[in-house]
């Protein structure tokens, strides 16, 4: 499968998990939520880890990578979770779809990638998007 076929499918589940993550805070709470789906994520992760795993040994400070991951990603969930309870899950989305501005100044500031006019247009525009339907209000 291409990447680009592999990101609509993350685009897709990403859609997907944020529908379900209201019906799941209104079932059984935020902080509740989070912690089952980091349960239930660290067992569906421990096959994929034993089908799919790379042959290298990483070191112990390799490993901090991945732990900075589970920290943000974790957060990111906590937070969107608890957002729900004052949110319209289209509202919450909305603002969480806002993410790739984070990545892109990150990009831009800690990794050295070029800041060019055509990165630039293409960032407002899916700015602009996500702006534009966030303030759509309800049909």
């Amino acid at each position: 499968m291409s990447g680009f076929n592999l990101a609509l499918c993350s685009m897709l589940f990403m859609g997907v998990s944020n529908y379900l993550y209201k019906r799941s805070t209104d079932a059984i709470g935020p902080t509740n939520t989070t912690f089952y789906y980091y349960a239930f994520s660290a067992i569906i992760a421990v096959f994929v880890w034993l089908a799919f795993r790379e042959e290298n040994t990483p070191t112990l400070a390799q490993l901090g990578w991945p732990l900075a991951v589970a920290v943000s990603l974790f957060l990111s969930v906590w937070t969107f979770n608890l957002a729900l309870g004052s949110l319209d899950v289209s509202v919450a989305s909305t603002i969480r779809g806002l993410f790739f501005l984070v990545t892109f100044a990150l990009a831009v500031a800690l990794s050295g990638e070029p800041l060019t006019a055509r990165r630039l247009f293409a960032t407002a525009l899916a700015l602009l998007a996500v702006v534009i339907y966030g303030t759509g209000g309800k049909s």
